[in-house]
């Protein structure tokens, strides 16, 4: 619960600031594009929907992964407190390399979403680059 608040507060914080700076740096730079040569930022100006395509196709990957990625640490953590929940049973039971096999297999599904995630960021600021180039 405490990391769904920090996100609420990253996202309200100063990401609103700067989006709001960032469009009216764009806007103004636009303006001064066109005053100073109308022609060649017509012609550039046809590089922006492919770059807005691929960062929409990125940034809705990433959420996907973020949402794979928080459900395969809260499964890891509901094996360890399911573990110290009922430690004299595990303890009795010899439980412990059954209960540190699930809780690896659980951070190797995050580790597996995590690998995923740095393709997608690899790819995709790639693909922005390649075509600002």
């Amino acid at each position: 619960m405490s990391g769904d608040t920090l996100l609420i507060q990253e996202a309200l914080g100063e990401k609103v600031g700067k989006f709001i700076q960032c469009v009216a740096c764009f806007l103004g730079g636009l303006v001064i594009a066109f005053i100073k040569g109308w022609l060649l930022t017509l012609v550039l100006l046809s590089c922006i929907p492919p770059l807005v395509i691929s960062g929409s196709m990125m940034s809705f990957a990433f959420a996907k992964l973020a949402s794979r990625g928080q459900a395969a640490y809260s499964e890891a953590a509901t094996v360890v407190e399911r573990t110290i929940d009922s430690i004299r049973q595990v303890a009795s039971f010899t439980g412990e390399s059954q209960a540190i096999a699930q809780y690896n297999q659980s951070l190797t599904k995050a580790y597996r979403i995590a690998v995923q995630d740095g393709v997608v960021a690899g790819l995709g600021l790639g693909s922005i680059l390649n075509q600002s180039l």
